[in-house]
């Protein structure tokens, strides 16, 4: 995402990241990662139950699909950690699976994913296709 926030930007866009911690983890976490992007705490995980995101089993994070196993390594290779000391915190919860929704102002949710794996998060490419389909291109330069 962050190699293409210029390209949201250019659209109009503004990325907001939910994360299960608190409002210092958040800040910790958006700072650590470079995300200039609104950071939302959420300790109890309501955004997470509003849009109906579920739950993965600890089979699929024993035995992670081909794809996780790749999400992983790209996130990995990109600089994220797949450690688990943050995951001891009470509000943590490494079982909850991930979503995207674009937000329209005003709150309306145009478009939603519901992760199948905890790495199954749309790729920035095709976010900024589905940006296409509701949100119009700025004019060129």
């Amino acid at each position: 995402m962050r190699e293409k926030r210029s390209e949201f930007a250019r659209r109009g866009v503004a990325l907001a990241c939910v994360v299960q911690g608190t409002a210092a983890e958040a800040a910790r976490f958006c700072g650590r990662h470079g995300v200039e992007s609104l950071c939302i705490p959420d300790p109890e995980k309501q955004s997470y139950r509003a849009l109906g995101l579920g739950r993965a089993s600890l089979r699929e994070l024993v035995f992670p699909s081909d794809d996780l196993k790749r999400r992983r390594a790209e996130a990995k290779q990109a600089g994220c950690s797949n450690k688990l000391g943050g995951a001891s915190q009470k509000h943590s919860d490494i079982f909850q699976l991930p979503g995207a929704a674009l937000v329209a102002a005003g709150g309306t949710i145009l478009w939603l994913h519901r992760g199948k794996h905890t790495g199954d998060l749309p790729l920035p490419d095709e976010l900024l296709e589905i940006v296409g389909k509701f949100v119009p291109s700025a004019p060129a330069a």
